[in-house]
């Protein structure tokens, strides 16, 4: 999947949760996340950007808005859960998937509650160590509910570590999918070539939010979209066969090829 994430870059204001809502819903991504944090995150002063940012909570009415409206379009609803208190309201939303955040890939109670719902969890191991992450996978056992999500919570393109996804992948026996947090787009698309289950980059309709330096412009998304899907074809099968010169064939050489590709069923088919 590609997952645009919101996070809580809605400001709390349903106003700008709708835009965000509206403008994905046109574009392809599969999937929009919202982010919910525990209690005391909204009590204080959100201290990770100079500007400072307050009553970042979401009221509950506005899931049921986001609920519906993603729904109806086709695709994925899921939240990045901070807060265990929150599930049951969502499980009664039926969200589709749920994202562990920061370091609570420790925090067994919190994956209890999420292995009860059945759902598909992603799990962040943005600050996590390969103990960590053992103790992790020991715990939930044969659950393939669960996906690894490699991620760095650093804006630096040297913290990226992209060598991870194909690690974590052999070391676990788990799908891997890879969140961004870096400022230079073009990691999302050499991550492809580590064949992640999955795609997750934040978005944003103005410069002034919390996510706001690694995030997606909302006018940019489908071109980055678009992007994504055109650049994993370049991937291939990995096998060598005997092929044809497309170079230099004439046009009505490619043309027949091209009609021979489209009767045997040629899928195009990018992400499941």
């Amino acid at each position: 999947m590609l997952i645009a994430e919101i996070g809580l870059n809605h400001l709390g204001q349903s106003e700008n949760l709708i835009n965000y809502i509206d403008k994905l819903i046109e574009t392809d991504i599969d999937a929009v996340t919202l982010q919910v944090r525990e209690p005391e995150f909204y009590n204080e002063k959100w201290g990770g950007h100079p500007a400072g940012f307050f009553n970042l909570e979401l009221h509950k009415d506005n899931y049921f808005y986001v609920k519906d409206k993603i729904k109806a379009s086709g695709k994925k609803f899921g939240i990045a859960i901070g807060d265990i208190n929150y599930i049951n309201f969502f499980e009664s939303l039926n969200v589709d998937f749920y994202k562990v955040i920061r370091n609570d890939i420790t925090d067994f109670k919190l994956i209890d509650k999420l292995i009860e719902t059945e759902k598909e969890v992603i799990v962040s191991t943005g600050l996590s160590s390969n103990i960590e992450i053992s103790k992790f996978v020991n715990y939930i056992g044969d659950n393939k509910n669960f996906k690894l999500n490699h991620t760095q919570l650093s804006y630096d393109i040297e913290d990226c570590n992209l060598n991870a996804i194909k690690n974590m992948k052999q070391n676990y026996g788990l799908e891997v999918s890879f969140g961004n947090h870096c400022k230079d787009i073009n990691v999302l698309y050499m991550a492809l070539c580590y064949n992640p289950s999955d795609i997750l980059f934040y978005v944003k309709h103005i410069e002034s939010v919390p996510d706001s330096e690694h995030a997606i412009h909302l006018s940019k998304v489908n071109e980055v979209v678009n992007n994504i899907n055109n650049f994993k074809k370049a991937l291939g099968t990995g096998i060598k066969k005997t092929s044809i010169n497309k170079m230099e064939e004439t046009p009505y050489e490619k043309s027949e090829r091209l009609k021979n590709e489209d009767a045997d069923g040629w899928d195009n088919t990018l992400w499941g």
